[in-house]
């Protein structure tokens, strides 16, 4: 008894597996999308150049983390002039160790009709979306196969 209580609950784990990996793989798949859509419209839009200055570093605690090390990660906060503006803002993506000090200068690219959005000048705005779609599709690959699987 106790093993075809077993066997019930495995397929039920399966069977619902193949639906989380379908929909965990669509949803990476969409915000990839997303991403995507939106880093371009950011290089299309930023075309105003300056010199933006690390004036802070904000540490955000990485619970995922298992080295006691790396438990932080290290987002900047730049500051950049426009006009008679300062305008102080955080750069979306972070890291341990971060790869700028206090009073670093980076170049940026900001809209000028909206002052706040920039994007780092040089900067590879395609490999996350890339690095999201193809987690996507590895999931959905997974699903597809434990729908197939019999």
């Amino acid at each position: 008894m106790e093993t075809a209580n077993h066997q019930v609950e495995t397929a039920n784990i399966t069977k619902y597996s193949k639906f989380i990996a379908l929909l965990i793989g669509l949803a990476l798949i969409g915000a990839g999308v997303i991403t995507y859509f939106r880093s371009n419209e950011l290089a299309r839009v930023c075309t105003e150049k300056t010199t933006a200055t690390v004036v802070n570093m904000r540490e955000e605690f990485d619970a995922t983390s298992n080295t006691e090390g790396t438990r932080y990660i290290y987002y900047p906060v730049i500051e950049y002039q426009v006009g008679d503006s300062t305008i102080k803002s955080e750069l979306t993506s972070g890291s341990n160790p971060p790869l700028y000090s206090i009073n670093d200068k980076i170049d940026i690219l900001y809209n000028p009709n909206k002052t706040s959005e920039f994007i780092v000048a040089g900067e590879n705005q395609s490999i996350f979306w890339i690095i999201l779609c193809g987690i996507g599709v590895a999931f959905v690959g997974v699903g597809i196969f434990l729908f197939v699987k019999k």
